[in-house]
């Protein structure tokens, strides 16, 4: 049964008559389309359908949002399924709340027809109707992999057949459908409807791409698609935002036909180390290539034939008391579920193996470990469940069930979203059928390191101002490659405390933020000197400057919002050349 968040001032009968053909309400919220569902508060309207009213499929619920850009809507059903794939489920969407034009559907006239199992939908406008891919509409879902529950977003300028918008209301009609004949959602005779709210939500705070702490160990994982490394014309993108995020390790896929040396060259040409000093690298497997700063101790291929690579990193000795086992994956992919399985089924037993004496491979207690790379998580829902929780399904082949972490605990899903807007995707093709998936995963043992920042690069949609700060150019990823760049910054559980002590830095930090007339930054000074401050709009345009001494240590500065229009704005500040910079927005 639908319900309302705002009671109305109407008799107890009138009330039934409504619920009973209107869902109509308006929540803005900052969802986030990760996968996760924290963000679903009760504020969301929400519509009920009757459980167990049907054989088959059975559609539960729905809830729906918004924010400036999104339609968002919250799917919950009763047995998993893969969203976008061998599934008869439909979203109807009547985007000008009349039900005289579009198609007639459960009592509206939907202008979009989503066929979200077979990816394709149908757009219709006057007395014609288009054929449209769900990229036409700024489709967004999570996870990717089969579930009970699913979030998708759906751009609110969408203009489907190029030249009319699909919400031409800020009122609209929403139904779902599992086939010609199976459940309905609202059923024959409701409608649900949904009033788009223009109330502000919670800005998001682009994330800064700079490492919290020297003493932090970045690692960075890339499909580079297709060999990308070796491509003229590619290379320089790649060289690009290798400079911008400064990794420390590095775990690429796709490299078929380079050699460990030749990745090896690439990043010491992009990242020199100086001092006489050079990358480190290894390839055991098929197309995966680990690079890293530090020596690499040994070596394992544990899973022949199959795209699963581990590298003991040495780390500094003066800095860590623990090494660093990394393992470089590539899981087989798309509808490959059963060989993705037993790659899913072989991690978790290399790493139970690894923990106990007298196996393979015997790792000193509490070794941090974490599987990076492109996971291809997009049939079972059990290959994640897998990687997590050390839940083996071909248990004749690799052994009992154990808990991976080193307090018998699940890994964590490094779960970043991207440094710039609140979606957690790794992977788009323009052109594509598929919408944008999320690909690329690090699983890690949190007992032992915790990631202190985590993100997705996407630089197709970073304002000027910060593709200039860290001269990065718009295009730089889309042309590198079809997959996106993860980074996570792991502090390890070991790190000698003099040196954790020394290194570690507080980032710059605007607060508060959203700020009214005024914005304190907060950071460390490492030591006394001149800093020059810059104000700027998001475009890059200069509204003002200023220079102060600091001396050594925590040091605070004030930044006058007075008189700006409400929006975001950028400080930057620059200290030897030094720059770090930090988004603020004004109420």
């Amino acid at each position: 049964m639908k319900y309302l968040h705002k009671p109305l001032a109407i008799t107890a009968l009138g009330l039934f008559f409504f619920l009973r053909s209107n869902g109509l309400g308006a929540q803005a919220l900052p969802i986030a389309i990760d996968g996760q569902y924290d963000d679903w508060t009760t504020e969301a309207v929400k519509f009920e359908d009757a459980a167990g009213d049907v054989t088959g499929l059975d559609l539960l619920n729905f809830s729906v949002a918004n924010d400036e850009k999104y339609l968002f809507i919250r799917l919950e059903i009763d047995e998993q399924v893969v969203l976008t794939d061998n599934n008869d489920l439909t979203l109807f969407i009547d985007g000008d709340i009349n039900n005289l034009t579009g198609l007639s559907a459960n009592g509206i006239g939907a202008e979009l027809e989503l066929r979200l199992g077979d990816l394709e939908g149908r757009f219709y406008f006057g007395n014609s109707s288009t054929g449209i891919s769900l990229e036409d509409v700024g489709f967004h879902h999570l996870p990717n992999f089969s579930n009970e529950t699913f979030e998708m977003a759906i751009a609110r300028d969408a203009m489907p057949n190029g030249f009319a918008p699909l919400f031409s209301s800020n009122t609209i009609k929403l139904y779902f459908r599992n086939g010609v004949t199976g459940d309905k959602m609202p059923n024959q005779g409701q409608t649900f409807s949904y009033q788009f709210s223009e109330d502000a939500v919670e800005v998001f705070q682009p994330i800064d791409l700079q490492k919290l702490s020297s003493n932090h160990v970045r690692l960075l994982t890339w499909n580079t698609l297709f060999d990308g490394l070796l491509d003229i014309n590619r290379r320089p993108h790649f060289k690009q935002v290798l400079v911008a995020l400064q990794p420390d390790i590095i775990t690429f896929n796709e490299c078929w036909d380079m050699t460990a040396q030749q990745a090896a060259s690439f990043v010491n040409e992009a990242l020199p180390l100086g001092n006489f000093q050079s990358w480190k690298s290894a390839k055991l497997v098929d197309g995966n290539i680990t690079v890293s700063r530090w020596p690499i101790l040994e070596n394992w291929a544990f899973f022949p034939e199959h795209r699963l690579h581990a590298s003991l990193i040495d780390l500094p000795n003066d800095q860590y008391s623990k090494d660093f086992l990394v393992i470089n994956g590539h899981l087989r992919c798309c509808s490959s579920n059963s060989e993705r399985q037993l790659e899913a089924d072989a991690f978790a037993s290399f790493i139970m193996d690894a923990k106990l004496p007298g196996g393979d491979i015997e790792l000193p207690e509490g070794t941090p470990f974490v599987l990076s790379g492109d996971m291809n998580l997009v049939g079972w829902r059990q290959q994640y469940t897998t990687l997590v929780t050390g839940d083996i399904v071909n248990n004749n082949v690799f052994g009992n069930d154990a808990p991976l972490d080193w307090d018998g605990t699940d890994l964590l899903d490094v779960l970043p979203l991207q440094a710039d807007q609140r979606m957690a995707h790794t992977w788009h093709e323009e052109g594509s059928q598929y919408p944008p998936s999320r690909l690329d995963f690090q699983f890690c043992s949190n007992s032992v390191m915790e990631a202190k920042k985590a993100f997705v690069l996407n630089t197709a949609i970073m304002p000027s101002v910060r593709l200039d700060f860290y001269d990065l150019e718009a295009d730089n990823t889309l042309l590198a490659a079809d997959h996106l760049p993860l980074v996570a910054d792991f502090e390890i559980v070991g790190a000698t405390a003099s040196t954790a002590v020394a290194e570690q830095k507080k980032s710059l930090v605007a607060s508060p933020n959203p700020a009214a007339d005024y914005s304190i930054l907060n950071w460390t000074q490492p030591h006394a000197g001149e800093v020059i401050f810059a104000l700027r709009q998001m475009d890059g345009r200069l509204l003002r400057s200023w220079k102060a001494v600091f001396g050594k240590g925590d040091a605070t500065q004030t930044v006058d919002l007075q008189g700006l229009p409400s929006g975001g704005y950028f400080i930057e500040m620059n200290m030897e050349g030094n720059m770090r910079g930090v988004v603020c927005v004004k109420r």
